[in-house]
């Protein structure tokens, strides 16, 4: 149970050095570093080499992973040279490996946010509101998911017009943010369309955000009147490697649990990154909600409500 639950607890330090690192890296042109994402899991370093090494000359190539040795996704690609890396994401960008199209674009640290008088970085579009029915909520967003990639992504289905990934104190991603379309009917053929779709290799959630936080989406129990016994719970922002079991063993700290399921694809058995908690009564289920969210598990802040339909 240790090795699944984590609190998140900011390093200031190492958060500064990080950053002093990323930022004498940075230009004001093009780099010539490269980030490659949406890469199956089996990918190695060496068939990475192997795709890129036809542009140029590699000096680094780098597959990130998590605390199990589990790719994280995503890889980075350096070059000698500024115009090799270019003549890279021309020729690679979309290139399909495995059963999965990568994506290919500059790695450059994104710029930190002025805090705001509180402390702490500020939501931006947050604070700003969207013609009605035009902003979505899009949650379960990989690590590396920034305001580029999501936009791309979203602008398969209409004309976005901002949009914005939730940060930490320390900038690091929540794993969620908030797209502004340019009309309502973008907006909904991003939740009938998105919803569920792969994003750097994860399942992503896409909802209507409407003020006050009421959810008229077309996800899936859109049009199912709300009945909830108020004994099961909704984990939203779950690895991929989570099972049932594993969601057993953390949520039995605080009750008796009837049923817990780790969430998955039918067809391929694959997580959706979501899971539920069935308690023996309500005090359990409100307590799971208290305790647990936010909490970390394998380094993703869990997202817990109680389920409304169950």
């Amino acid at each position: 149970l240790e090795r699944l639950l984590t609190h998140y607890t900011s390093a200031p330090s190492q958060v500064a050095q990080c950053v002093k690192s990323l930022s004498s890296t940075m230009a004001e042109g093009p780099t010539n570093r490269l980030y490659v994402g949406n890469i199956p899991w089996s990918t190695t370093v060496d068939e990475l080499r192997g795709i890129f090494s036809g542009c140029g000359t590699i000096t680094l190539v780098d597959i990130p992973t998590g605390r199990q040795g589990r790719s994280r996704g995503y890889g980075i690609v350096e070059y000698s040279n500024v115009n090799e890396a270019q003549v890279a994401i021309q020729t690679l960008d979309g290139h399909t490996l495995g059963d999965r199209n990568i994506t290919v674009r500059e790695d450059k640290a994104p710029t930190k946010s002025a805090p705001s008088k509180s402390g702490g970085n500020r939501s931006t579009i947050g604070d700003t509101p969207a013609a009605d029915g035009c902003r979505c909520y899009v949650g379960n967003l990989a690590w590396e998911t920034n305001e580029e990639s999501l936009i791309a992504h979203c602008s398969q289905v209409g004309t976005v017009v901002q949009a914005e990934v939730a940060k930490q104190p320390g900038g690091r991603s929540k794993g969620w943010g908030l797209v502004d379309f340019e009309t309502p009917d973008a907006a909904n053929s991003a939740i009938n369309t998105l919803h569920n779709s792969d994003l750097q290799g994860r399942s992503i959630i896409v909802r209507l955000e409407r003020a006050g936080g009421a959810n008229k989406s077309g996800g899936p129990n859109a049009g199912r009147p709300e009945a909830s016994s108020g004994l099961q719970i909704v984990v939203r922002n779950l690895p991929w490697s989570t099972t049932s079991e594993d969601l057993r063993q953390v949520f039995q700290q605080v009750g008796t649990v009837i049923k817990a399921e780790a969430v998955c694809h039918a067809d391929t058995g694959r997580s959706k990154g979501w899971g539920t908690v069935l308690f023996e009564n309500r005090e359990q289920a409100q307590a799971a909600i208290q305790g647990f969210n936010g909490v970390e598990l394998e380094h993703r802040p869990m997202q817990i409500k109680l389920d409304r339909y169950d």
